[in-house]
C-alpha cells in the first residue's frame, strides 16, 4: 500500500495522482557538502535535446511552445569517475522576448512526474496559462523517476496483490513477499552499477540547481507539490541565491521526522477538520456524526477479521476468498479523505458500510479489495517509481520499529490502524533498500529570506495545515494561504482561487496576497443518504 502522492493526479478525484499503492543505518556517509556538490554538479551538467517529446500533447492542450530533453549530471558529483544520469525536462516557452525568471515545477511522491499530458492542461487560459505571458515554465523530473535515465522502478512489485492471493498468503506473508521483491530490484540496480545512496533529497536539490544553470537561468521561481514542497526546502537551504521566490503546495517541515512517524496524528487532525466542516453544514450535521461513524465502522472488527468472497464480474472463473481486517477499512477511509470527490462521499460510504453490520461491510470492502487484487494481475507500472521512492524516503529519518510511531493517548482507532499499516510496510521495505541516512543537519528548518507562498488545505490528511505552520515559522517572508475545503495539493485539485493567488504572487512576490477569492469559492457540500448534496 506504499503511500505516495502525485500532485498532478490524485487518483481518488482530481486531475493528478498520488497513488496509495503501496534504514538501515549504513556507515560511510559524511556530510554531503552542499556548496562543493553544487559547484561540481553545475560544472558538469549539460543539456541533451530530444527531437520528439516524451509524449504526444493531447488535442485539448492549449497552443504551447514545447522543448523536451535531458539535463545530464553526474550520479555522484563528488567523484570524478561518476557515471552520468539524465533528468527529463519539458520547457514551455514564454510568450515574450524578455521573460522573467522561469517557474520550475517539481512533482511529489517521491517518485512521481509532472512530465505527462495532464500537466499541460494546467496552462489553459482559465488557470495558469497567463504565467506563460511573462516567463518560461520548466517541468523537471527528479533522478530515478519516469523520464529520467536510469528509472529506478520495481515492475514486479505492482502485481504482488494477485501473486499473494494465488499463493494463499496472509498479510504477514504478503508483506514478506513485497520485501523480497523490492530486495531483488535493489540487487539488480546495484549489479547494474547504480549507487542508491545518491538518490536522496540533498542530491536532488543539487540536480535542480544544475538544471537551472544548464538551461541558462540565473534565478528561478520554484514550485513544489507534496514531496516536491519538502525538496524545495532543501533547495532553499542549499541554493538561496538561485531563487527569486518559492511556492510550496502541501508542505512538511524538514525538522519533522519521517512522515510515517506522525501519520496517526495527521490523520486525526484532518478527520477533526472534516467533522467540523460537516457540523457547520446543517444538512450534513443532521445526517451524520463523522467521528461516530468512523468509530462504529472500526468496531465492526472488534471480534476479528471478516471473511467474504469476491466474484469477478468480468470472469466467472475468478472467485476470491478474502479476509478483511481493520487495516482494510482504515485504508479505505484514508483513500476517501485524500481528494475532493471521495471526501464528500465518505460519510455516506460509512453509513452504507454500517447498514447491515459485518454483512454490509463484507460486501462493500470485499468488492473494493477484490477489484484491486484482480486489477493487479499482470501489472508492471504504478504512479511512482517505487525504488526511487524508497531510496529517498529511507534516507531521511526512516522508521526502524513500532516505537518510532508517535501515538497520542486519545488517538482514534482508525488513525492507529492506518498508521500501523503504513509503519509496518515502510519498516520492512526500508530494510530491503538499505541506504545510508542523511546527516542530522538536513533536519533543521530553513530560514532563507526568500519570498515564499505556502498553499494548504484544511482537510489535507497527508500534510495538514499544522505542518505548513511549522514550515512558515522559520521563514521570515512566508505567507500561508489556507483553503477551508482543500485536501492535498491545491494545483492538483485545479483550485481556481489557488491559481489566482499563485499568479498574483509570481507578479509581485513581495506583496501580501489578496485572498478574497477564498470567501467566494463555492460550497461543495456532502453526499446525503438519499443521494442529494447538502449544499444549502
Amino acid at each position: 500500500m506504499l503511500e505516495s502522492v502525485d500532485p498532478v493526479n490524485n487518483t481518488h478525484d482530481s486531475l493528478f495522482a498520488m497513488n496509495g499503492a503501496a534504514l538501515i543505518r549504513a556507515a560511510g556517509l559524511v556530510c554531503l557538502g552542499a556548496a562543493s556538490t553544487a559547484t561540481a554538479a553545475a560544472a558538469q551538467a549539460r543539456v541533451e535535446p530530444l527531437a520528439d517529446c516524451f509524449f504526444a500533447a493531447p488535442e485539448t492542450t492549449p497552443p504551447l511552445t514545447q522543448e523536451c530533453g535531458y539535463v545530464v549530471v553526474p550520479e555522484n558529483p563528488d567523484r570524478a569517475d561518476s557515471p552520468e544520469i539524465k533528468l527529463g525536462f519539458l520547457r514551455l516557452s514564454a510568450r515574450t522576448d524578455d521573460p522573467q525568471a522561469p517557474l520550475f515545477m517539481l512533482s511529489g511522491g517521491p517518485g512521481n512526474t509532472f512530465i505527462k499530458p495532464e500537466s499541460l492542461l494546467l496552462f489553459g487560459d482559465g488557470f495558469l496559462g497567463p504565467v506563460l505571458d511573462e516567463r518560461d515554465v520548466v517541468f523537471l523530473d527528479q533522478r530515478g523517476t519516469a523520464n529520467a535515465v536510469p528509472v529506478l522502478d520495481c515492475p514486479g512489485i505492482y502485481g504482488l496483490p494477485w501473486t499473494a492471493h494465488e499463493r494463499g498468503l496472509d498479510e504477514a506473508g504478503a508483506l514478506e513477499l513485497g520485501r523480497e521483491a523490492l530486495a531483488g530490484c535493489v540487487a539488480e540496480a546495484r549489479a547494474a552499477g547504480i549507487d542508491l545512496a545518491q538518490y536522496n533529497s540533498v542530491r536532488i536539490a543539487a540536480d535542480v540547481d544544475a538544471a537551472r544553470a544548464a538551461l541558462g537561468y540565473d534565478r528561478i521561481v520554484y514550485y513544489g507539490a507534496s514531496y516536491g514542497a519538502q525538496l524545495g526546502q532543501h533547495f532553499m537551504r542549499d541554493f538561496p541565491d538561485s531563487l527569486q521566490a518559492v511556492v510550496l503546495d502541501g508542505a512538511n517541515s524538514l525538522s519533522r521526522k519521517s512522515w510515517v512517524q506522525e501519520r496517526v496524528r495527521d490523520v486525526d487532525v484532518a478527520t477533526d477538520k472534516l467533522a467540523a466542516l460537516c457540523a457547520a453544514d446543517a444538512k450534513c450535521a443532521q445526517a451524520y456524526d463523522i467521528p461516530a461513524l468512523i468509530g462504529q465502522a472500526m468496531a465492526l472488527f472488534d471480534n476479528g477479521p471478516i471473511r467474504t468472497t469476491y466474484q469477478d464480474p468480468a470472469d466467472p472463473g475468478i472467485r476470491l476468498d478474502l479476509t478483511l481486517t481493520a487495516a482494510d477499512l482504515a485504508n479505505t477511509i484514508f483513500g476517501f479523505q485524500t481528494g475532493q470527490i471521495g471526501i464528500r462521499s465518505l460519510p455516506a460510504v460509512l453509513t452504507a458500510i454500517l447498514a447491515d453490520g459485518r454483512t454490509s461491510a463484507a460486501e462493500i470492502l470485499g468488492q473494493q479489495k477484490g477489484t484491486a487484487i484482480v486489477a493487479s494481475r499482470g501489472a508492471t507500472k504504478g504512479e511512482s517509481a517505487i525504488l526511487m521512492h524508497m531510496a529517498v524516503v529511507c534516507s531521511d529519518d526512516p522508521v526502524n520499529s513500532a516505537d518510532d510511531m508517535i501515538v497520542d493517548p486519545d488517538a482514534s482507532a482508525y488513525a492507529r490502524a492506518y498508521g500501523a499499516a503504513v509503519l509496518e510496510e515502510y519498516i520492512e521495505f526500508c530494510r530491503a533498500v538499505d541506504v545510508p541516512p542523511l546527516p542530522d543537519d538536513t533536519d533543521v528548518d530553513v530560514t532563507t529570506d526568500v519570498p515564499t507562498l505556502i498553499l494548504a488545505g484544511d482537510l489535507d490528511a497527508r500534510t495538514p495545515v499544522i505542518r505548513s505552520e511549522l514550515v512558515a515559522a522559520t521563514l521570515p517572508r512566508a505567507t500561508i494561504v489556507e483553503f477551508p475545503e482543500g485536501t492535498h495539493v491545491q494545483l492538483g485539485e485545479i483550485n481556481q482561487c489557488a491559481g489566482q493567488i499563485l499568479r498574483a504572487f509570481l507578479a509581485d512576490p513581495a506583496a501580501a496576497p489578496d485572498t478574497g477569492c477564498i470567501a467566494d469559492m463555492p460550497r461543495r457540500g456532502f453526499v446525503l443518504p438519499d443521494g442529494t448534496i447538502s449544499v444549502q
